[in-house]
């Protein structure tokens, strides 16, 4: 498609400054994928300036290139396509819908602070089982039909990799696809131009407040799926036991949306009673009035909120007729995942880590355990500072014993960060915490010191291999240390 075909038919304001009429072949946020016929969105960010590689691509031939509205034209820009916005992401993201189209039947979001991958997980897992070919995009990259095909740094991808990557995946046939909408995705505009066929909101607590400032912006910024990503049939899924689930039904409503919440204090869809059977829940829920019983094989209610959340994403109204008794769905890598369970001891690894994220954990651990609980977990570098001790301190809730360490510091010294996991924390709490810089050590220390009956819990990380020291990223994975230095044990 021409260039002038391409703008005749984008909606975000622009103006061409310099025009070029070629064939264009793609689109690309980053320098390094340009080739000969493509456009290069110039983004301004808080480390890096796109316009300083334009340098790099003046030796190519058709070359567009997506810049603010203060662009000066230098000389040796002379032979590039320059389109001028006020929004280069939006703009961008539009174009990247019109070059890379796709025909999905059903697209998926789920927003929220804690839950967004398991529910996509469960949603995929789902989908799997009714032969429906899905592709999640999210924290654990994209992945399609049960396969990673992209690893991803981000939870919500660039809007340019996802409209490319659904274009080809319509090709191979992908039916359903299920998107992580992070509160900074949404701000990014990185899901521009896409309506999805159902949303879900799981919950609200404090998270990215280093990026948003306030409570308030977070708050409007996971709105932004409600508000800019829907179509006048869109279902919106809500958990009605969220501090904040209001705020999102209120914004459905005047958009005439059909909402199905879910939780205690649901109207559509209420949790009655939860009877913990071994390792399964028994609960009673009420549809329309109807109650029944549903056999949740999972080990904490967090979890059963987060597969009815993923239950009425793939079923709707529907799942009242569905012949559901037993739901045995797994977690993905990193979610409460038991590495270890014998000698009397187990030991689990989570990705949790956002205060609501640990206490959850906790609670569920603590539920079922005949010893001592035992954490090791620190917070990340250049992130959320004021969380960091409301995470330490849902730690002494429930824990006997409490290892800090390091967890991404980036450029970040470890001793700032550990001074603010203490502040505030009373003398008589900080002497059943150790401070190991070192992650590797802190782990195997915690193992080491395991006894009969005690439950170990690795935090913070998940599936994560690696460690973001300074600007490097250092292989490193939780779950290896603890099998290595388990091997080592026997």
């Amino acid at each position: 498609m021409k260039v002038d075909e391409i703008l005749k038919k984008c909606s975000v304001s622009h103006y061409v400054q310099k025009i070029k009429n070629f064939t264009v072949k793609g689109i690309s946020f980053n320098s390094k994928a340009i080739k000969e016929n493509f456009i290069f969105a110039v983004v301004k960010g808080s480390r890096d300036n796109g316009e300083k590689y334009l340098k790099d691509l003046i030796k190519l031939n058709n070359i567009g290139i997506i810049v603010g509205e203060e662009y000066q034209l230098k000389k040796d820009h002379r032979e590039l396509l320059i389109i001028k916005t006020r929004d280069v992401r939006s703009l961008a993201g539009e174009i990247a819908s019109i070059i890379y189209p796709n025909c999905i039947n059903e697209k998926i979001a789920i927003t929220g602070t804690n839950g967004k991958t398991s529910i996509s997980h469960y949603v995929s897992e789902l989908s799997s089982n009714q032969k429906i070919s899905n592709c999640i995009f999210g924290t654990l990259g994209i992945i399609f039909n049960n396969k990673r095909i992209l690893n991803t740094d981000l939870t919500t991808n660039e809007s340019i990799i996802n409209h490319k990557y659904m274009n080809e995946l319509s090709k191979r046939n992908c039916k359903r696809v299920i998107f992580e909408a992070s509160s900074i995705g949404l701000d990014q505009k990185r899901l521009q131009n896409i309506k999805f066929d159902k949303i879900a909101i799981t919950n609200l607590t404090m998270d990215h407040l280093d990026y948003h400032k306030t409570f308030k912006k977070y708050r409007y910024s996971k709105s932004l799926l409600f508000r800019k990503h829907c179509h006048k049939n869109t279902i919106v899924v809500i958990n009605a036991d969220t501090s904040e689930s209001n705020y999102f039904k209120k914004i459905s409503q005047k958009k005439n949306l059909t909402v199905l919440d879910y939780g205690k204090k649901a109207k559509y869809l209420r949790l009655l009673k939860f009877e913990k059977v071994k390792n399964r829940f028994d609960v009673n829920i009420s549809i329309n009035d109807k109650n029944f019983v549903l056999n949740f094989n999972c080990s904490a209610i967090y979890q059963i909120y987060n597969q009815i959340c993923a239950l009425l994403l793939v079923y709707g109204k529907n799942l009242i007729n569905e012949e559901i008794k037993n739901i045995n769905l797994s977690d993905p890598d990193g979610r409460l995942e038991k590495v270890y369970d014998s000698d009397n001891k187990r030991i689990f690894i989570d990705y949790a880590h956002t205060p609501d994220a640990l206490k959850n954990v906790l609670s569920s651990l603590s539920e079922d355990i005949k010893g001592r609980l035992i954490i090791v977990f620190g917070c990340g570098g250049d992130r959320d500072s004021s969380k960091r001790s409301l995470m330490t301190k849902e730690a002494i809730k429930f824990c006997d014993k409490i290892y800090l360490t390091s967890d991404n510091p980036r450029n970040e010294s470890l001793k700032n960060i550990f001074e603010d996991m203490k502040k505030g924390i009373l003398k008589k709490n900080l002497e059943n915490i150790s401070t190991i810089n070192n992650r590797k050590i802190a782990i195997e220390k915690a193992i080491k010191d395991l006894k009969n009956g005690d439950v170990l819990l690795i935090a913070g990380k998940g599936h994560e291999n690696y460690q973001i020291i300074k600007n490097k990223r250092i292989p490193f994975s939780d779950k290896k240390i603890i099998l290595n230095r388990l091997s080592l044990n026997e």
